[in-house]
Order: C-alpha cells, then structure tokens, then sequence
C-alpha cells in the first residue's frame, strides 16, 4: 500500500483538516494528533497491524491506496464524470440589456435581444444534441443581462424544450440567474411549472447599501428582491448571493435585513453564497468578519457557502452559450461581438465556426502544453484554468500556467472552503433544514 499523492494537510485553525483531492474526502483532527495520523497515513503497510481499521477506511476514502494503483488513471476517469457527458447545458441570454447598473458587473449591457431567427435556431440545436444516445438531459441556464426582461421568450423556449424532452423521454430543469427585481407571484408560479428548479439572486450588502449600488426608481430594490425571494423559497432553491467588499462586509446590519424579510419556515430553501467581488483585493478584506457572517447566517437557519474550486461549466462535454446576437461561444463572459463569440447555428442544428482552427480543447488535449496542470497534486480539485484563460495563455506564452498568484495559499483557502461547505450541508440535514 502507499499513501495517495493527492492528500493535502490544511491548518484550520486548532484542528487540521486531511483532505484527498480524487475523492474529495475529507476529516479533522486536532492539533495534538495530527502528525500521529499523518505518519500512519504515509507508512500504511508497516502501520496496518496496529490500525487495521483506520487505514482500511482511509483505502476507502482515497488516502491510501494500492501499489498498483495509477492515480493518473482515476483522475482522468473522474475528469470524464465531472464533464457531464449525459448533460446538454445551453446557456441562453435572450438579452444583453439590464434594468439595473451595477458597478462591478463585467459586462457593457448593449441593446441586444435574441431574434425569432435565432430562437428557430436555439430549437434546431437543441433537437439536434438531445437525439445524442448519451444526452439523457436538457438544462437550460437563463443569464443575461437581465433574462427577465425577455421574460416571454424565457416561456416561448421553456415550454417548446419540455414538449421535446416529454416526445423524447428524457430530462429537463432549468436555471437561472436575475437581480430579482422583476419577478412576482404569478411569474414564479409560471417558472415553477417550466421547471425552474434554481435561482441565483443577488444582493450587495444591507439595505441601504444594496440600494444605493442597486437603484431602482422610487422601489427599494433591496425589498423587492428579498420579497421573491421568499416567495420562491417556498417551493424551490435560492442561492442568495452576497457580493463583498471592504466597505459593505457587514454582517450584523446584512443578516437583519435579510432575517427580517425571509421567514423562518422558508430559510431551509436558501443558500448563502458569500463571494468577493473579483476587482477587491483580498488583503484588504478582514476574513473575521466573513467568518462571523457565516455563523450568523446558521444561527438563522439559512446555509452559508464559501467559494471553492473547480470544472468550468465551459469544459462539459456538452456545452453552449448563446448570445443576445444569435452568436455562439463558450464563455458568458465574452463580448457577444468579440472574435471569442464566433459561432453562429446552422439550419441542421450544427454550430459553423468563423475559422477552421477555433477550438477550445479540453484540459487532456494533446494540442494542449498543459503540463505544469497535469503534474500538479491540485490539479483532481482545480482542474486548471477555465478554457477561455487556457486558450489566451497559449497564444501569449504557448503553454497554460497557474491561474494562482500565490498557490498554496489560495489553494489551502478553496480547499477548507470546500470542507466547510460540506459540514454546513451536514449539519443542516442533522437540523433538518
């Protein structure tokens, strides 16, 4: 036997956190004890006599593995899992345009609406991947812009998608992200029936604050979101997201605001997405308070998560972004009118590419100099860059490099992040919520 080369050893704090990157296994120890388990865990055979459960547990979990084990061979096989091969996701931004300006969102929102042209279009693609054998499901994701401002189109291709997986015998759910703003009753009824099964919401801070990035004429955004928000939760996931700086990370002021708006009985539907606005420099953020937002997120019973790591959905096996403009890509966050955007459908469903070589080749390809990600003992949890950051990198330096600054830092961050989140769920199932 011999120890995964996959384990990672984490400092929590007055506990250390042993987790495995090909399982996703995780356990803590405290402080007192941890090297103890380590030695175990690197000499399994000459341990095995004394710890003969322990280490047959940890060959369970991927800490300890066999001498014939090819580790590469499981990451690929998990590779391969992680890409979704039985999925088709279609990300549609029926429009570029927003009825809100918010100042860190990456996108310059332009007059852009999807044309009846390209919804006959949208359908012929759809039609054309589900009669895939492999493709058992549909999953519609609603982005914009904000979606909601093409509400009716949101139904038209909603309603055609369920006809066709019905005809076919397969599945369909859908997604979407919107500011909330322009939802009600009736519509959250309706997107319920279309199988909407998920939301992401998002708010920036407390009420005022929120306000005053979010201005909605004489309406409080802030009351308006965290009204369908509740109204949602009655029946389907939320995902509250709380976008964070240094100024607005205020946890008491957020967590009243946001308690006394969401009732008690529906708070089991919502998870508390706690990120970092991307142009905020990290060092500047007091992760004291991060921390004393999540507890005050559990004491009200609704389930925080920290950020983690991991596949881009841009790396599925079946994966398309349609923009406002008919045109396809890979990255949502891609100008609709940049060369990135250059696909267009065909008449047969099939996607016609501007230049013959664009291509956006997965992490394994061979036409990939990936090998500083492949070598890497993070790479079964990172998974490397997102394609679109793969394919500048080659350009540019002819090789894919380390999205890090700072790798082990960062990394240990996402790593412990992932644990958290996994023992919030189980405490929320013990509770449950």
């Amino acid at each position: 036997m011999k120890p995964s080369k996959y384990n990672y050893i984490l400092n929590n704090g007055d506990n250390y956190v042993f987790f495995n990157g090909i399982t996703e296994s995780s356990f803590q120890i405290g402080a007192n004890n941890w090297e103890s388990f380590k030695k175990i865990i690197e000499n399994p055979d000459e341990n095995y006599s004394n710890f003969k459960s322990f280490i047959d547990k940890m060959k369970v979990q991927g800490f300890v593995t066999e001498d014939s084990t090819d580790e590469q061979t499981l990451i690929k096989q998990k590779y391969a899992i992680k890409r979704q091969p039985d999925v088709y996701e279609i990300m549609i931004l029926p429009t570029y345009q927003c009825n809100l300006r918010c100042w860190y969102c990456v996108q310059d929102h332009k007059d852009l609406w999807i044309s009846d042209g390209d919804v006959e279009k949208i359908k012929k693609r759809i039609e054309r991947v589900m009669q895939e054998e492999e493709v058992k499901t549909l999953h519609i994701t609603w982005f914009g812009g904000e979606p909601l401002l093409a509400y009716n189109r949101i139904v038209e291709i909603s309603e055609w998608a369920i006809d066709l997986c019905n005809s076919l015998d397969k599945e369909y759910y859908a997604s979407i992200t919107t500011n909330g703003t322009l939802l009600n009753k009736d519509r959250i009824a309706k997107l319920r029936e279309l199988k909407v099964i998920q939301y992401q919401i998002t708010i920036d801070g407390d009420k005022i604050t929120h306000n005053s990035i979010k201005v909605l004429g004489h309406n409080s955004a802030f009351d308006v979101s965290l009204a369908n928000i509740s109204e949602i939760a009655k029946h389907t996931r939320c995902t509250l997201r709380f976008n964070y700086t240094k100024d607005n990370l205020k946890p008491d002021a957020i967590i009243e605001d946001v308690k006394s708006r969401i009732p008690n009985e529906v708070r089991h539907n919502i998870t508390f997405l706690i990120y970092k606005v991307w142009q905020e420099n990290s060092e500047s953020i007091d992760l004291n308070e991060v921390n004393r937002l999540v507890e005050l997120s559990r004491n009200e019973n609704i389930l925080p998560q920290l950020p983690g790591i991991g596949m881009c959905y841009a790396d599925n096996k079946y994966f398309d972004c349609v923009f406002s403009n008919g045109k396809i890509g890979k990255c949502d966050n891609s100008n609709p009118n940049s060369k990135h955007v250059c696909g267009e459908i065909g008449e047969d469903g099939e996607i016609i590419w501007d230049g013959e070589n664009f291509s956006l080749p997965g992490i394994f390809d061979e036409t990939l100099n990936a090998d500083d990600c492949l070598k890497c003992r993070y790479f079964p949890v990172c998974w490397g860059p997102c394609p679109m950051k793969r394919e500048k990198m080659m350009d540019r330096y002819g090789k894919v490099l380390c999205q890090f600054v700072d790798k082990e830092k960062e990394m240990t961050e996402f790593l412990l992040n992932i644990y958290k989140n996994s023992i919030f769920r189980k405490n929320a199932l013990s509770s449950g919520n």
